[in-house]
């Protein structure tokens, strides 16, 4: 896939704020499936995990209804799906119907291993050009994988760290399996299974707090935060030309941005107000919405996964808020919902705890109660918590919590596939 050079592309990818119901649609699937970000070596999206509860229990008929009735499609046209499935499911023609051999990578149980049919299934698939995995947790039948029937070995992080040895890595990575870490869910185990030639990571350690970043509050960022503040409350001009007087990166970036093909200007800026003026206001509250989770280490050179999977999240909240059963009655709604799952990783990203940070965001009440006690306020905070569950595996939790809420597993599909979607588009974003 080719990448775009531009400085901002994802001013182009903002869809317009949505405002009606989605359009109805029948899935054979009655169960809630979650779909999860991995990060490749250099730490950009590469894979999305999509699985339920009880994902082995998936029908081939069953994920290609789902695959085609929610847009789940789209996005395989854009990263692959780590998809597990039983060897039912691997047998069935539906699948390879349902996607191309780039669009999925197929991730059996170790005890697929034992079964002679699926193993000359998944040799033949292979054949054809597909990518199928095994999901190993017994180090002793590493050994025992067909690499003429696997290309792909996923193992969780703490099974790895524990259980294999340097040898087995080395065997692994000799033979040339694609080595997936799944559960990932601290700092410290990515940089271990980094550091010892995994290809893929379960992005769900993003979440957590990074202790690599020391106890000193990120005091840049809560700069940002109050300038999106006099932004949304249309402050002054002046008011906003001064900050960006007194921050040169911010300024440079702002500058960037008019003069970017994204925005398309075609004047000469003469001043910061002159390059306000022509952004608009609406377009650069979004710009510093996003710019509060740009990573200022990465010197512009690649995606944030962090910055990604907060667009997400506001996304999610935005797309899936107009289907709560009741509507909250809530100012600008879909507006406050967006923010109520980008502000949700504030916590990791500023260093300081949640209850502190509320403190300097004049939001509407309902948005800081859902960032500051998810789960136990009202349909903000118990959305924020359903998906907040859903991204960490606690699928039982998840597909309660969605139930009450009145959102039904299709919709909560569909908007996952069109939020992750669209996240992917943001492209290089810099405090640099």
């Amino acid at each position: 896939m080719t990448r775009d050079r531009r400085p901002f592309p994802f001013l182009e990818a903002f869809p317009p704020r949505p405002n009606e119901q989605p359009e109805p649609f029948s899935d054979m699937s009655s169960a809630y499936t979650f779909i999860r970000p991995y990060l490749d070596a250099n730490g950009a999206w590469c894979a999305f995990d999509w699985r339920s509860a009880d994902p082995l229990a998936r029908s081939a008929n069953e994920i290609a209804s789902t695959c085609a009735s929610t847009g789940v499609h789209m996005l395989t046209s854009a990263f692959p799906l780590l998809l597990p499935v039983g060897p039912e499911a691997l047998a069935d023609e539906t699948l390879c119907a349902t996607f191309s051999p780039k669009q999925a990578v197929f991730l059996l149980p170790e005890q697929a291993l034992s079964l002679s049919d699926t193993v000359q299934r998944s040799t033949d698939l292979r054949a054809r050009g597909y990518r199928i995995g095994v999901q190993l947790e017994s180090p002793e039948l590493l050994r025992t994988v067909p690499f003429t029937a696997f290309d792909h070995l996923g193992c969780t992080g703490s099974t790895v760290r524990q259980e294999f040895t340097g040898s087995d890595l080395r065997y692994a990575a000799r033979i040339g399996f694609r080595r997936i870490a799944t559960d990932v869910r601290s700092h410290d185990m990515h940089d271990w299974l980094h550091g010892n030639g995994f290809d893929w990571f379960d992005g769900r350690f993003l979440a957590a707090p990074d202790p690599r970043l020391g106890r000193s509050p990120d005091l840049t960022r809560l700069k940002l935060l109050h300038l999106l503040d006099i932004v949304r409350h249309d402050g002054d001009t002046r008011e906003i030309e001064a900050i960006f007087r007194e921050e040169p990166k911010l300024a440079y970036n702002l500058l960037r941005l008019v003069n970017s093909a994204a925005v398309g200007a075609r004047t000469q800026i003469t001043s910061f107000t002159h390059a306000i003026t022509i952004l608009g206001r609406r377009q650069l509250q979004r710009w510093l919405q996003l710019l509060v989770y740009a990573n200022h280490l990465a010197e512009g050179q690649g995606p944030n996964p962090l910055m990604q999977l907060a667009a997400a999240r506001g996304r999610q909240m935005e797309l899936l808020c107009i289907a709560l059963d009741p509507k909250p009655e809530i100012l600008d709604l879909c507006d406050s919902a967006y923010m109520t799952g980008l502000f949700s990783l504030l916590e990791v990203l500023i260093n300081l705890p949640m209850q502190d940070i509320v403190k300097e965001l004049p939001l509407q009440d309902e948005v800081l109660e859902a960032l500051a006690t998810p789960g136990q306020g009202g349909q903000l905070s118990r959305l924020l918590a359903a998906l907040c569950a859903g991204e960490a595996g606690r699928y039982q939790e998840a597909d309660e919590r969605f139930a009450e809420l009145g959102i039904s597993p299709e919709k909560l599909t569909k908007a996952q596939a069109t939020a992750f979607l669209w996240a992917s588009h943001i492209d290089r974003i810099s405090l640099d």
